[in-house]
């Protein structure tokens, strides 16, 4: 069968599933065996298309389709615009369903190398009618005409006046999944395509249309221009609000991570401009969402919201080109919005529960009270990972517009930081020297602790803290010092000691070398483990002394759970809480260890990249 024919046949199956619902009546005023059919019909469509996916390569070499073009392109148009009409009903399963075979339908056409950018197309066409239809401009004259006229074609604009936020908000989901299952295939080409068609779109959105709806402290839910429930502050305030702004953000979230993949091609242009767009996306999202956040602080939408929101800032501070003033401006929301998270004191912290892993089915086990300390616990580890990324950023970043802005910056960096760690380990610490030691001692054990519940999380944390120089008067020899200048560039480099940390690292990991070698022969974080060993590995060879001779506190009961399952503690483990000299020799045996194992993985052609650059640190 050709992709001609499977179009052609799909549109039939689903075209009679929605010309039935036309018929006898929309989901949401109909009979639940109505429903029960419709969702038995798209779950077939569903399984069929999904048969088509296996059966390509096998027919790949026959003749392409005998359908002229147009007549081909129109059946795939209809198929697109019945598909995400039902993205619109009110019956969550059939929204599931409709969502996952458009997917499941670009998933076919990449496979059979026809019509996937006219696809992608019609659904980027479908969301900007969609958005048109959804955010109506109030008392627009009729001899104005009709904003989307020069968008899609009369089969498109036919559905999509229908559209709604549930719409909008599974449109937004099917484009991130399409976007996921390209990255997993990691096909640059159709990504460009992709990143094309999205950025052409976000281009021409009515973000300020939306603004005005959310921003609206006196709508109503009266009916709109189209004749059906759309205005926005009449949903914003609801279930279907907070939806479609969590898959709104966690669509731009994919969209960003994805565009570091695709920066080195033809489409840096394209990639450049969705990144611009979405940094000025950035304070109408944290605008929209702060109302919810307040209103519902606590609740499961509100945690959502503020992980999805942390989430993306963070991916766009690893984007090169984002302005520092920018940073600025997260950094001060930070410190007003989530002060809690900032300023929650850093305290030794245990694993939620030994046995199980965090959001396995045993984790219903634990009180509500336990998970609540860990729903904190990983939004606090986001809110530090992004004030240090911006506070660290200014500080030492050599990326400022003029001097002036380079002055304000690094002093409002400074002014955080220094209220930052005051809170944290107060100043009077520093009048005795031997509390001052175990107090940054502690503050640095606990900063690692906070994070080694969450593997990636750890290593973007101890990359960020590697710029932070050892020498703290380094940072003094710019101009227009403030008076706490000195002490806070002398606790940063306390605090933040790289070779501290990697030995304090060293030991929540329990010198374990299979645990580092997990880390490296990671998919998902071994680029970030490697990348941070060959860094901190140099740093630890620069200043061997200190790396040598630091003494490091063990307390086996308060360390975290990283130690493999399968291996038992020895009865020779300290636990007694005491400083001693032999942490050297752990590491030294630990990092040997790992040496060992990756040369034997190397020499047998399983370790996943080349680690010579790694081995020779090691040596």
């Amino acid at each position: 069968m050709t992709s001609v024919e499977r179009v052609s046949r799909l549109h039939l199956l689903i075209d009679r599933c929605v010309r039935r619902r036309h018929a006898e009546g929309e989901v949401s005023s109909s009979t639940e065996a109505m429903e029960k059919d419709l969702l038995l019909s798209l779950s077939q469509a569903l399984r069929e298309i999904q048969s088509w996916i296996c059966e390509i390569d096998i027919d790949s070499a026959a003749g392409q389709g005998e359908e002229p073009e147009s007549k081909d392109h129109l059946h795939l148009e209809r198929l697109v615009s019945d598909l995400v009409g039902l993205l619109g009903v009110k019956n969550v399963h059939v929204q599931h369903l409709a969502g996952n075979i458009l997917v499941e339908v670009s998933e076919s056409l990449v496979e059979s190398g026809s019509q996937w950018d006219d696809f992608i197309l019609l659904i980027c066409n479908c969301l900007h009618l969609a958005v048109i239809y959804s955010f109506p401009v109030p008392a627009v004259p009729s001899s104005t005409g009709f904003e989307g006229s020069n968008i899609g074609s009369d089969v498109l604009k036919g559905e999509m006046k229908k559209a709604n936020w549930c719409m909008v908000s599974g449109i937004f989901r099917v484009l991130r999944s399409i976007l996921k299952r390209l990255s997993q295939e990691e096909n640059e080409e159709l990504i460009d395509v992709y990143l094309e068609s999205v950025n052409s779109t976000l281009a021409k959105l009515p973000w300020s249309r939306m603004d005005t709806h959310f921003t609206n402290s006196h709508g109503s839910g009266e009916r709109n221009s189209q004749g059906h429930n759309g205005t926005l502050q009449s949903i914003g305030n609801s279930e279907k609000g907070n939806v479609f702004l969590g898959n709104f953000i966690q669509f731009l979230s994919t969209v960003v991570q994805q565009v570091r993949f695709a920066e080195d091609s033809d489409t840096f242009g394209t990639t450049h401009s969705i990144l611009q767009k979405t940094i000025e996306l950035v304070p109408d999202l944290l605008r929209w969402c702060q109302p919810k956040l307040e209103s519902q602080s606590g609740s499961c939408i509100s945690r959502y919201l503020v992980h999805k929101l942390l989430v993306l800032m963070i991916r766009l501070t690893y984007q090169s080109n984002i302005k520092r003033t920018i940073l600025l401006s997260w950094l001060q929301y930070l410190q007003h919005h989530y002060q809690g998270f900032l300023h929650h004191t850093l305290t030794r912290h245990k694993p939620v529960q030994d046995n199980c892993l965090e959001g396995s089915p045993f984790f219903v086990s634990l009180s509500d009270s336990d998970v609540n300390e860990t729903h904190s616990s990983h939004l606090q580890r986001l809110s530090v990972l992004l004030f240090l990324r911006c506070s660290l950023t200014l500080l030492y970043s050599s990326r400022h517009t003029d001097k002036d802005c380079e002055f304000d910056c690094r002093k409002k960096g400074m002014e955080g930081m220094f209220k930052w760690i005051e809170q944290q380990v107060p100043g009077d610490t520093f009048l005795d020297h031997g509390t001052y030691s175990k107090k940054s001692v502690d503050f640095s054990t606990s900063l690692v602790q906070l994070f080694m519940h969450e593997d990636d999380l750890l290593f973007k944390v101890l990359l960020q803290l590697l710029s932070v120089p050892l020498d703290g008067k380094e940072l003094l020899k710019g101009e227009g010092r403030l008076p706490q200048d000195e002490e806070i560039c002398v606790r940063l480099s306390t605090f933040f000691n790289p070779v501290i940390l990697f030995c304090i690292f060293l030991s929540e990991l329990h010198y374990d070398h299979q645990v580092l070698l997990d880390y490296l022969i990671s998919k998902d974080i071994g680029a970030s483990c490697a990348e941070y060993l060959l860094r901190c590995l140099r740093t630890v060879c620069d200043y061997w002394t200190l790396f040598v001779e630091f003494p490091l506190e063990e307390n086996l009961n308060d360390s975290s759970s990283k130690r493999r399952r399968l291996l038992l503690e020895t009865p020779d483990v300290e636990q007694n809480g005491k400083l001693h000299s032999q942490a050297f020799e752990h590491a030294k045996g630990c990092l040997l260890s790992l040496q060992n194992s990756v040369v034997r993985l190397h020499q047998k052609k399983l370790f996943p990249y080349n680690p010579e650059a790694l081995l020779r640190r090691l040596v």
